[in-house]
Formats: C-alpha cells, sequence, structure tokens
C-alpha cells in the first residue's frame, strides 16, 4: 500500500511540474513617467522598486513569465522633462523588462531622443505600425516578436496611436492599426504561433475593432484607461487589459496549454504603499529624488491662490476657461506683445498649490519643453482655430484652447465646428479680414492635437529662434513678486442647444 502511495504521491508531482511547464506568466505595464512612487490626491502608487517587487514575485511562482512595457516612459511629467525617459530605460534594464512598444509620449522629445533611449535598452522595441516616410520601419525594428517559453510560442504586435498629440517626430509615420495590423498578422501567422497577443497605445473602441477583426488575436495589452483603476474588458473570451497609470498597477495575463487547447486567466497587482520595495531599486529612485530637488529649488515667485486645471477631477482646462491657462497664455502674449496668445489645455500637465512657486511647480505644469512661436492669422482663419479646439470637448480632449488677448464663448451642444458663438479681441468684435498675431506653441503650429494651417502662413517666429515655454513662463513670473491669476470670462460656456 505504500508502495503505491509513494507511485501516487511522484505522479501527482509529476502532473504538478508538467502542468506548470505548460503555463506562460506575461507581465504587463505601461505608462511609466515616473520612476518613483507618484503622491497626490488620488493617493500613492507606482515606483519601479515596487514593480520590480511584483516581478520578482511572479517569477518566482512561475519562473517561465515575460515582462512587457507598453510605451510612454519619456514625456508627460515633470521628471520625463528633465531626464527624457533615460532613468526608466535603466530600470527597466533591472526589472527586467523583455520586450516594449511605444507610446507617442515616447517621442515628446524627439527622434534622436527616442532612438538614444533604444540604444540603452537591454530588451527588444517592436512596432507594427510606425514607419519612416520610405516605408520602412521605425529604427529598423521588427514589426513582430515571437517568444517561446514552456513549449508555448507567443506572437506580439505593437501598434501606437495619437502620434499627431507628440513633437518633434516629423521623420516618423503612423500607419492605420488596423490596416498595420492586418499586414503583420499575415507575418506572425507564417511562423504558426500558438497565441497571438497585440500591445497598442490606442482608445478602447478601436481595441475592441481590433479584436472583432481579427479573432486570431487572443488578448490585447492597453494602455491606462483610469490612473487608479484596472480596467479588464472582455470581446467574447479575449480580454482587453489596461493597467493604471504611472505604474499604479501591473496586469498577469496566464496562458496554459491544457489537453491540446489554450485558456488564459488575467489578474492584477496594485502597486501602492501595501508592496514592498526592492532594496537596490529604491536606492536607485532615491538617487534620482535627490537629484531633482537639487535642481529644482529655486523660487520664481509667490502664488496667492492656487493654479486650478482640474488634473485629477474635472479636466477643466480641457473644456472651459482656467486660472493656469490664464497665466500660462498670458506669459506667452507678454513675451512677444501679441495680439493673442492660446496654449492646448491637454498641454497643462499639472495643478499647483498656494504659496512659494519653484521651477519643480513649472516643469510639472508644462513638461513637454515645447517652443513659443508666433504667426499671423485672418481673423476668419482664427475662427477656424477655436472651432477644432472646441471640437471634441464632450471627450475632454487636449486640443480645447485657453486663451489670452481674446474671449470666445461655445455651445457644446452643437455639432462639431459649429460651436464658436462669438469671439472678442482686445474687446473688439473679431474682424474675419483683420490680420492678428498669435503666440502659441509649436506643438500646435506642427500640427498637434489636428491643428491645421495654410501652407504659406507667415511666421513672425519659427521653432529655430523660438524660446522653450519654461522659459517664457520663468520670465513672467520673476518679473512679478507675487502672481494671482484669476477668472476673467476669456471662455464662457453656453447652455442649451442654441
Amino acid at each position: 500500500m505504500k508502495k503505491y502511495l509513494l507511485v501516487f504521491i511522484c505522479l501527482l508531482t509529476f502532473i504538478s511540474y508538467f502542468l506548470n511547464a505548460q503555463a506562460v506568466s506575461i507581465i504587463y505595464f505601461n505608462d511609466a513617467h515616473e520612476i518613483a512612487p507618484v503622491i497626490d490626491d488620488l493617493g500613492e502608487r507606482g515606483g519601479v522598486a515596487r514593480l520590480k517587487t511584483i516581478v520578482d514575485s511572479v517569477k518566482k511562482d512561475n519562473p517561465n513569465t515575460i515582462v512587457v512595457f507598453g510605451g510612454d516612459c519619456a514625456g508627460g511629467t515633470l521628471f520625463g522633462a528633465l531626464y527624457h525617459g533615460l532613468p526608466q530605460i535603466k530600470a527597466f534594464n533591472k526589472i527586467p523588462v523583455d520586450l516594449a512598444s511605444f507610446g507617442q509620449h515616447d517621442f515628446d522629445f524627439g527622434v534622436e531622443n527616442n532612438l538614444r533611449l533604444i540604444t540603452n535598452s537591454q530588451f527588444e522595441w517592436i512596432t507594427s505600425n510606425l514607419v519612416y516616410d520610405d516605408g520602412s520601419s521605425y529604427a529598423g525594428l521588427e514589426r513582430y516578436k515571437i517568444l517561446s517559453l514552456a513549449g508555448i510560442k507567443i506572437g506580439f504586435l505593437g501598434l501606437t496611436d495619437a502620434m499627431e498629440t507628440t513633437r518633434n517626430a516629423e521623420d516618423v509615420c503612423q500607419l492605420d492599426l488596423i490596416n498595420a495590423a492586418e499586414q503583420v498578422l499575415e507575418l506572425i501567422e507564417k511562423d504558426n504561433p500558438d497565441v497571438i497577443i497585440a500591445i497598442t497605445q490606442t482608445n478602447f473602441v478601436t481595441n475592441k475593432d481590433l479584436l472583432e477583426k481579427f479573432p486570431k488575436i487572443n488578448a490585447i495589452l492597453t494602455e491606462e484607461l483610469s490612473e487608479t483603476i484596472t480596467e479588464i474588458s472582455y470581446i467574447g473570451d479575449r480580454p482587453i487589459i489596461s493597467p493604471c497609470g504611472n505604474i499604479g498597477s501591473v496586469a498577469r495575463l496566464d496562458i496554459n496549454r491544457e489537453s491540446g487547447s489554450f485558456s488564459s486567466f488575467v489578474t492584477a497587482y496594485p502597486i501602492d504603499a501595501s508592496v514592498k520595495s526592492d532594496s537596490d531599486m529604491h536606492v536607485f529612485e532615491k538617487k534620482y529624488q535627490q537629484e531633482l530637488e537639487e535642481k529644482l529649488k529655486e523660487e520664481l515667485s509667490y502664488l496667492k491662490s492656487p493654479l486650478i486645471a482640474g488634473i485629477t477631477t474635472d479636466h477643466a482646462s480641457r473644456w472651459k476657461e482656467t486660472n493656469i491657462g490664464n497665466l500660462l497664455t498670458d506669459s506667452y502674449r507678454e513675451y512677444f506683445g501679441a495680439d493673442i496668445a492660446i496654449l492646448n489645455g491637454g498641454g497643462i500637465r499639472s495643478d499647483a498649490e498656494e504659496g512659494s512657486f519653484s521651477t519643480k511647480d513649472a516643469l510639472a505644469i508644462i513638461p513637454f519643453g515645447n517652443c513659443i512661436c508666433m504667426i499671423e492669422l485672418s481673423g476668419e482663419d482664427f475662427l477656424t482655430l477655436l472651432e477644432h479646439g472646441a471640437s471634441a470637448v464632450e471627450e475632454k480632449a487636449g486640443r480645447f484652447l485657453q486663451i489670452s488677448g481674446a474671449k470666445y464663448s461655445y455651445n457644446p451642444n452643437r455639432d462639431p465646428y459649429e460651436r464658436i458663438l462669438q469671439v472678442e479681441v482686445g474687446n473688439e468684435p473679431l474682424d474675419v479680414n483683420r490680420v492678428y498675431s498669435v503666440a502659441l506653441p509649436d506643438y500646435i503650429l506642427r500640427g498637434g492635437d489636428g491643428f491645421k494651417f495654410e501652407k504659406d502662413i507667415k511666421v513672425l517666429v519659427s521653432e529655430n529662434a523660438a524660446p522653450k515655454d519654461i522659459e517664457v513662463l520663468i520670465k513672467y513670473l520673476k518679473d512679478r513678486e507675487n502672481i494671482q491669476p484669476s477668472l476673467e470670462r476669456r471662455i464662457t460656456v453656453a447652455e442649451g442647444k442654441d
């Protein structure tokens, strides 16, 4: 009897080992604008030291683990503005990451900087839809990747959307995601993968379309939809997985082979104060935190009231006038003596508390390193600009325009491009035939957020001669001992349908 029991126990051990050997775990995270934990009114979350702890724990549970980064590690925050993504790459090498795809913010500091990030990566990047003008794959990268672990062959493709919302990526073309996926899937299928996973930086509708059009895609790992909630949706039995922003969580996708077929299981791990930081990575975080503080201590002015952009509440700068939008556009207009200054609300990335206002605070608000240019626009063309800015307020789109030197009203209930009701410039009605000087970020001038300009537009101050937005703001602040920007009814939101 004991002999049979021993054989049975050995058999169970073998079966358990075999089943474990037939499972692959994929750890997925994205939106790594910071390497240290973020602490704000939404709580404490993130940090590469805690991420390392989770990754090590999963690998201990299942050595057959693939770590995937979904993009966005360069711009978008103060840390990104100063370091342009390189510390994140160093951290990813230590975790280590196995495979990465791009988010548009990985290009916020230009193609040359992005290529530097790739060069310093000890892991592979892929892109299925970013190409050069001649159609060749961006940076010579593979369009897909096949990884084989535990007898399971997994094909990955990487799709990046919204490249029009970044800057200095004019040498890179974004192919249509659906068309690119169709082409790349034909290539992947020649390698006979068991499972196909798409890594995407796009919206839910496009992800849903991908799964509906391509039944062979088994799962989608996508960008964050929330700072605090991990979103997992299903189209049939195929998941769309979206971890929290700022490494607020990581997702785990387990792929199992059972009786010749495959099944998957999704779970998520919060990256919060309950997770113990890896000691070596914690030292790495602290090094950069201390360096950051030393660089940014200089006081620029004193805020007599807080600056409110609605970053973690109603995203106010994306649909109505804000005092922070007034401050920024006032600084741009004053710098050039322009008739008008505008700024896309999506370019405002932080609020600021009342009190001492430092370089750190300024960079947190405008971290992208845009240049402030000046152009001439007819009143008619300026009206078109305002219409585009108000065309997607229901989506809280970043194209909404904060303004100085002018006022406008709009009705969000009217059809897009028919929403602007009234415009004044310098307390006078807009003259559609008059030419106005307009100060604006080069991001808008280059066509970011879908803005369009005539080819023969007169540029008074081009990007090559333009100051950085942070320089303009610092000058404005240093000229004033105290700052107390207020709401002045520069933008009025009408109610009703008419």
